[in-house]
């Protein structure tokens, strides 16, 4: 299947680097770039038992088999719709993930920052297009944070800088 083709090319790929870094011509820097790829991955090289982290928060989490993560780790990845106070009668807002962490009770919760909606003043192209979920919106992003529960997430979201101030925002949702 797709799994199984996504598997063997990413093996063949791993392999032929391998092999590349291990010719006598291979450039010098690229040797660099090697041992760095070994120490990174290679798992002789590690400690093979995970151990929880000391720290509370959390860099990257998988949930529901989507991955999440800060801004400062993988920008795509932070990038969220949700239902501001869960509350679904509401159109979802984007905002991107600043802080993942744990509650006591240990239910996982994101720290994030809204998108700016335009001011009335500025027309949305996008808004006479109801099928297409893009919409425009301000670059900048709220200083203010907020607490979002994961369970109020709906989708990640594509951004597209179209001037230095505006944004187009599209919801990557499958729904």
């Amino acid at each position: 299947g797709e799994l199984e083709n996504t598997m063997l090319l990413s093996y063949m790929k791993t392999a032929r680097l391998r092999h590349w870094l291990a010719r006598p011509d291979c450039p010098p820097a690229i040797q660099e770039c090697g041992v760095l790829f070994d120490q990174a991955f290679n798992k002789s090289a590690t400690n093979s038992t995970l151990e929880p982290a000391e720290d509370p928060m959390n860099d990257v989490v998988k949930f529901d088999g989507v991955v999440y993560s800060k801004a400062s780790t993988h920008l795509g990845n932070s990038r969220i719709y949700f239902y501001p106070r869960g509350d679904r009668s509401v159109t979802p807002v984007p905002a991107s993930i600043k802080y993942i962490y744990s509650s006591l009770t240990g239910e996982l919760l994101f720290a994030v920052q809204r998108h700016i909606p335009l001011d009335d003043n500025t027309v949305d192209p996008f808004s006479m297009y109801p099928d297409f979920l893009a919409k425009l919106y301000l670059t900048d992003l709220e200083t203010r944070l907020e607490n979002a529960k994961v369970s109020w997430v709906v989708s990640h979201f594509a951004r597209w800088r179209v001037s230095d101030s505006h944004t187009v925002i599209l919801s990557l949702s499958r729904d």
